[in-house]
């Protein structure tokens, strides 16, 4: 089976013209055993008991080696560079979620 390369297409939700082009996936495990499991909490009410509960169902299935745990500063702003940093360094899968 040929795996193909899917792409996105990044929409300015104010309107702006975020610019021409789509952006690459990037690639996915073909299994989750065994990986590091990242959680980015975007710091909306709740948001840490939904990630936290979503990590333990699928911890029980796939037993993670890990599972590392980050939050936003901020729900409306892009995570800092250091979240970023921390997260690529300790989590080869990442999940973010919302609250409220």
């Amino acid at each position: 089976m040929v795996q193909t390369h899917p792409t996105i297409q990044l929409v300015d939700p104010t309107g702006a013209d975020p610019g021409a082009g789509t952006f690459s996936l990037s690639p996915r495990p073909s299994a989750l055993q065994g990986k590091r499991l990242g959680l980015l909490d975007n710091s909306k009410a709740n948001s840490d008991v939904i990630l936290r509960t979503i990590a333990e169902l699928l911890d029980a299935e796939f037993h993670f080696a890990d599972i590392f745990y980050a939050k936003k500063h901020s729900a409306s702003l892009p995570p800092v560079p250091e979240v970023m940093a921390d997260l690529h360094r300790h989590a080869d899968v990442v999940i973010t979620g919302v609250g409220d």
